[in-house]
């Protein structure tokens, strides 16, 4: 099977099951994800070396797009302003299902890094996916839409520290550098960082702004998350870490600069997103699929099981826990542990990087990914349960004041 064979099937199959999640209120990415499963099952045979290198190539370009994408969407003002209310929940949401994921796999029988990758994968979680219900119904801007959103906000910062140790340990596991070496070249990323957050990147769209083009702004932003992600590369720490850097810091230039008119933020945002999301990331979905073995999940059926289960109890209750040491009620605190319980994104890479790097078997590989794919797929759906329970309460109350 050709390459471009591969990416009309991909792209067709991923299209026509994430219209069908769409349409019984399931993320998209699940729709991915099985598109890759079904292709993984039915043609991998079909498929040659080379139109699988290929394949690979454009899900990391896809993948460096989603954290540019990640970092962009990363609002630093609003992080600062609910920071000390979140953090209390963000740490008990990501630390109970870490610790527990990480026993469970020394308990088993794995290593310590095979333990540590798995933790950090049970801890991440993806809040988007949760958005789209608050605007449903009209939540955004209630309590607990605020809390949902601000929490996630905390949870993407604690996602970047995870996810920039996770890469570098990644980086000294495969042999690619000392301490030492990843110790310079950080202190060297970050001096490089500065440079561009005042000078590169200000220049750069300063220059495009004077066009008024939104393919003039998505290639400053393409050439400079490029460039950032390879300097990373280089210095040791990842081509993501570069590449969400440069989301955050392009985000903050821009909104830094007052003169600046709002449509830069939506056109570089948009145009992103169409790109990514419309093809490149869809992509690395349908590759995770691909590279999914469901016969092991048969070998080994408890594995998936038991991290799903810490997946989602870890972290509804841990959030639950917060809430009421933030002296909030068990209620809000199971529904807001519900909103931020999909895994979707970020875990996904680590798992994938992982299994690239010959870190984690297939059997660990797949049960990850099955674990996302689960609580990808329950999260969701309980938590809108829960959210139309809770208004139809709301005006059964006020119906009986009524009469």
């Amino acid at each position: 099977m050709s390459t471009l064979v591969l990416l009309v099937a991909a792209l067709s199959l991923a299209y026509i099951f994430s219209e069908a999640c769409k349409h019984i209120n399931v993320p998209r990415v699940v729709g991915q994800i099985f598109a890759g499963i079904v292709i993984g099952i039915f043609a991998k045979d079909l498929l040659i070396p080379s139109t699988l290198d290929t394949f690979s190539l454009l899900s990391d370009v896809g993948i460096v797009l989603l954290f540019f994408f990640t970092g962009f969407e990363v609002n630093l003002k609003e992080f600062q302003k609910h920071f000390k209310n979140t953090i209390t929940i963000s740490a008990f949401n990501t630390a109970i299902p870490f610790v527990l994921g990480l026993l469970l796999t020394l308990w088993l029988g794995y290593g310590i890094t095979v333990a540590i990758l798995v933790g950090i994968c049970l801890a991440v979680s993806s809040t988007a996916i949760s958005l789209d219900f608050l605007e449903e119904f009209g939540l955004l801007k209630s309590k607990i839409g605020n809390l949902i959103i601000t929490t996630g906000a905390v949870d993407d910062l604690l996602e970047l520290i995870f996810t920039t140790i996770i890469l570098a340990f990644l980086q000294i596991s495969v042999g690619n550098g000392t301490i030492t070496s990843l110790f310079i070249g950080m202190l060297a990323f970050i001096g490089i960082a500065t440079l561009a957050r005042f000078l590169i990147i200000p220049f750069a769209l300063n220059i495009v702004q004077k066009e008024h083009s939104a393919s003039g702004l998505f290639m400053i932003a393409l050439i400079l998350t490029m460039a950032m992600a390879s300097i990373s590369d280089y210095l040791g720490l990842g081509s993501l870490i570069g590449a969400l850097i440069a989301g955050v810091l392009i985000r903050h230039s821009i909104m830094q600069e007052k003169t600046r008119r709002p449509w830069e933020t939506h056109e570089i945002s948009q145009t992103i997103h169409t790109v990514s999301f419309g093809f490149l990331v869809p992509i690395f979905f349908v590759w995770v699929g691909i590279n999914t073995d469901i016969t092991a999940v048969f070998s080994n059926p408890f594995l998936v099981i038991a991290l799903s289960a810490i997946a989602i109890g870890g972290t509804v209750i841990g959030t639950a826990l917060a809430v009421l040491v933030n002296k909030g009620t068990w209620e809000e605190g199971i529904l807001v542990g519900w909103g931020v319980t999909a895994k979707g994104d970020v875990e996904l890479v680590i798992a994938t990087l992982a299994l690239k790097n010959g870190l984690i078997a297939k059997d660990i590989y797949t049960a990850l990914i099955l674990m996302a794919f689960i609580t990808t797929l329950i999260a969701p759906i309980v938590f809108r349960r829960m959210i139309m329970d809770k208004m139809v309460r709301k005006n059964l109350k006020a119906g009986l004041k009524v009469s």
